[in-house]
């Protein structure tokens, strides 16, 4: 059963009795489920009914004598796509101290069993209520650090307030992310923090959230190495384990930069999606995080008392007939049990022949699937091949070139490192994809007219999400040459296809079966299908607005999201010279029903 969320924090032992405090409010949230929830007894192990659906199970523990205490809440609930759990575990122990622990898990067992889709994204599940309320009573802390249900302000004129976040960036300790967000200057830091909470709903308990004013992003900026900068109007997620000797640890740590959060702001309102981008890897450092060593022989002694509980509970014991009440005769004849039997047989041979259509329609959709993988493998073996004979011929021409200074007797130049690279790595992420796409910087020659980044967003999530990042920066790249040596080379007339197949020497290239520069008659003379395809550009470009983008490149070939990324380019004499890129994001609809 997949976790879909955690939240652990700490909290100090002279916040009174958190055992108290965690039935007080667990309580209460269980009361706003409905009146069956006021009839659970948090003072001993039992299962308590919620609904024909739904049950509550308490594992309780008290040793006096240890000063040990343990409390456990699961609510199990059965819902159309499959049972949720979430489990409230609350642990005093003199052992653990100065400080006690709460931590609430919450998963999802699909009602089917079977492997799911390679592409269907993991569950994305807003924070259970419990977390929220639990975070908003106790002093909750992620070791010496504070974590709140809602974003801290962090103003540059207090010393403390700085040193302590800058402290919490860099602690190794750290378990759970950090949220940095610089207040635009057209804000103020109060709509800002009211703003930014909003956006942080989903993260609650999963990572601590501040906002900095001016003054603290510049006294921040000034502690931090540049690599890691606050960005004002924009957001920076540190992960556990911020390294600042490490060159390459600043891509582990999400950007989101001013100009893709402006694309969601409405003055000092953001859109839900900003809020669903930043949760992602906070989520997935959440879930990924185990419990301490001690915590985790607790929580396993609590998960085998509450299976324990459910068993025991499953099981009705028999209730005898009254003295008074005379038994009742047999009246089960031999031919009542052989229709019985019968009865009984064909009931099992239409579960098995159900079983049996059920695993044959799997066997011919794994079948499917095993076909596309194999054509995808043969594709993917081609790419490398060839990107292997490629560092081949670099490696000789390197080692070619260094001969020849030798010979020339450049004896220092033969021998000198190359200077290092000083471009930004190719994203690994979607987020990190548009914020390189949407600065402006790496990919001149293209102007990106993507209205809904929603679109795009929905390609995270996947165990593809690698592969798709990687083939549409490949592709960006790729155009961008292409724009470029149109401008190197005036007049060629060379189309994008011809240009994949020549593969001129300097200029980056992408295999040429990726690309589709038309599309089927079919789809352009049907009227619904065709609007899909119009996309925004300047007007300078059409004066409506708006033009149908017919070629695309195909960054998967398997059924499902199947990405595909639309471009229009614009070059040659008069004319902007750039391609504009137009739609990013899964395999537009090709047929009229769609």
């Amino acid at each position: 059963m997949p976790l879909v969320y955690r939240t652990l924090v700490s909290v100090p032992e002279a916040d009174g009795d958190l055992v108290t405090l965690t039935s007080t409010v667990l309580s209460r949230w269980l009361s706003k489920r409905g009146n069956s929830g006021a009839r659970v007894d948090f003072s001993v192990s039992g299962r308590f009914e919620l609904s024909n659906r739904s049950r509550a199970l308490v594992v309780r523990h008290d040793n006096p004598d240890e000063g040990l205490v343990f409390l456990r809440l699961t609510t199990e609930s059965e819902k159309p796509d499959g049972v949720w759990r979430t489990v409230a575990t609350a642990v005093v122990d003199p052992e653990l101290s100065p400080r006690h622990h709460v931590w609430i898990d919450m998963s999802v067992e699909p009602l089917d069993r079977a492997d799911p889709p390679s592409d269907q994204p993991r569950p994305d599940v807003m924070p259970p209520e419990a977390a929220r309320m639990l975070l908003e009573e106790v002093d909750a802390h992620d070791g010496r650090w504070p974590m709140p249900s809602t974003p801290s302000i962090v103003r540059g004129r207090d010393d403390a307030l700085v040193e302590a976040l800058v402290s919490a960036i860099r602690d190794p300790d750290r378990r759970m992310a950090i949220v940095a967000t610089g207040v635009p200057r057209d804000v103020t830091v109060a709509a800002w923090r009211t703003a930014m909470a909003g956006a942080l709903n989903r993260c609650t308990g999963m990572c601590a959230g501040y906002v900095l004013d001016a003054a603290a992003l510049d006294r921040v900026g000034g502690l931090l190495p540049e690599e890691l900068d606050i960005p004002a109007g924009g957001v920076r997620t540190f992960l556990p384990g911020v390294d600042p000797t490490d060159a390459d640890d600043p891509t582990r740590h999400p950007r989101m930069s001013p100009a893709t959060l402006d694309t969601a702001r409405d003055g000092d309102r953001v859109r839900n999606w900003v809020g669903a981008a930043l949760s992602r890897r906070v989520r997935d450092n959440a879930v990924n995080t185990k419990l301490p060593a001690p915590l985790r022989a607790i929580d396993a002694l609590l998960t085998e008392e509450t299976a324990d509980l459910r068993s025991r509970a499953g099981a009705r014991p028999s209730v005898p007939a009254p003295a008074h009440q005379a038994a009742p005769a047999p009246v089960a004849s031999a031919e009542l049990a052989a229709a019985q039997e019968r009865e009984a047989q064909e009931q099992l041979t239409q579960r098995l022949r159900d079983e049996v259509k059920r695993l044959s329609a799997r066997i011919s959709e794994l079948a499917d699937e095993r076909q596309e993988l194999l054509a995808e493998t043969a594709d993917l073996t081609d790419e490398l091949d060839t990107a292997r004979e490629q560092l081949r011929a670099a490696r000789h021409e390197t080692r070619w070139l260094r001969a020849r200074a030798r010979e020339e007797g450049l004896y220092r130049l033969a021998a000198a490192p190359a200077p290092r690279d000083t471009r930004r790595p190719p994203p690994t992420c979607v987020g990190e994809l548009l914020e390189q796409i949407t600065d402006g910087s790496a990919l001149p020659h293209l102007f990106f007219t993507i209205e809904d980044h929603d679109t795009v967003y929905e390609l995270s999530d996947s165990r593809k999400e690698g592969l798709w990042v990687t083939r549409a920066w490949e592709a960006l790249l790729a155009l961008n040459d292409y724009a470029r040596y149109q401008f190197d080379n005036p007049g060629s007339g060379l189309g994008f296809h011809s240009y994949l197949r020549e593969t001129p020497d300097g200029y980056q290239v992408i295999p040429v079966k990726r690309l589709a520069s038309q599309e089927s008659d079919y789809v352009r003379n049907r009227g619904k299908l065709n609007d899909k395809r119009l996309f925004r550009v300047p007007t300078e470009v059409d004066p409506g607005g708006r033009v149908p983008m017919y070629a695309h490149i195909k960054l998967d070939t398997e059924y499902g999201i199947c990405p595909r990324l639309y471009f229009y380019p614009h070059l040659g004499p008069g004319t902007t010279n750039r391609v504009y890129v137009g739609y990013l994001g899964r395999h537009l609809p090709v047929q009229q029903s769609n």
